[in-house]
């Protein structure tokens, strides 16, 4: 390992200085001791930012670690003239930094475990914008697998958007969705029913033929659901559906 940062000094004279105030009020050398929570709210704070800032656990486990060696040199020369007393300072702190590495670590992936929550929610709503294609008429490209979590993310986000274009139609295009099967058809249809109690009407559009076939041969009953081949014919029944002449995009 290579040498200390300035900041990891920082944290180490820190450490070292929470450390000393635990011990001399704690009464039993313990990391669950009182006088210890403020090491270990400032050990978890370092953990949730290592975290954050993409160090791997091993690299924050061995940073942990590496208190050991910061304070034999000291209690060495502490207790330079009884070796007894030396050795079982540094075993008492030692245990310490042992115990304290695994609240660490848990503190460490409960941080990681919620940047990667952060990240699949702005995941999720890259994955589904919703898209004013004209007036009256918001479009939503799918892509990618649709569960149970994204499909009702699905829902919010275009509910949301129905409502705030005042929509009248919306378009869900599943052209980029690789599996359409029971599971998803249900999901649209929730979709379509949700819509229409804010007076929208839904269109869906990109079934592949594969994906028809599917459909039909599990006996699943589209029919209450408008759908189209493509997007182009979407919109053109979008615009049918407002009343509009389509002209040319048919």
């Amino acid at each position: 390992m290579g040498s200390p940062s300035e900041t990891d000094h920082l944290h180490m004279v820190a450490f070292l200085d929470r450390l000393t105030l635990g011990l001399q009020h704690a009464a039993a050398p313990v990391i669950e001791d009182a006088a210890f929570a403020g090491l270990r709210g400032f050990m978890a704070e370092i953990a949730g930012a290592r975290a954050r800032d993409g160090f791997y656990p091993s690299a924050t486990a061995a940073f942990v670690m590496s208190f050991k060696t910061a304070f034999i040199p000291i209690l060495s020369a502490e207790y330079s003239g009884s070796p007894e007393r030396c050795q079982s300072e540094i075993k008492t702190l030692g245990d310490i930094v042992d115990q304290l590495a695994f609240l660490t670590f848990d503190a460490y992936a409960t941080a990681r475990e919620q940047v990667i929550t952060r990240q699949n929610q702005a995941m999720l709503v890259l994955s589904t914008p919703t898209l004013r294609i004209w007036n009256q008429v918001v479009m939503m490209p799918l892509v990618g697998i649709i569960d149970t979590r994204r499909a009702q993310d699905i829902m919010e986000q275009l509910l949301m958007a129905i409502s705030r274009d005042e929509a009248k139609v919306a378009i869900l295009d599943v052209t980029a969705v690789p599996i359409i099967d029971t599971r998803v058809a249900l999901h649209l249809t929730k979709v379509v029913a949700a819509a229409r109690l804010l007076g929208a009407e839904v269109i869906v559009t990109g079934f592949s033929p594969e994906a028809a076939q599917t459909l039909v041969k599990l006996d699943i009953d589209l029919s209450r659901i408008r759908t189209r081949g493509t997007l182009r014919a979407g919109l053109a029944e979008a615009l049918r559906f407002l009343g509009l002449r389509v002209g040319a995009i048919t």
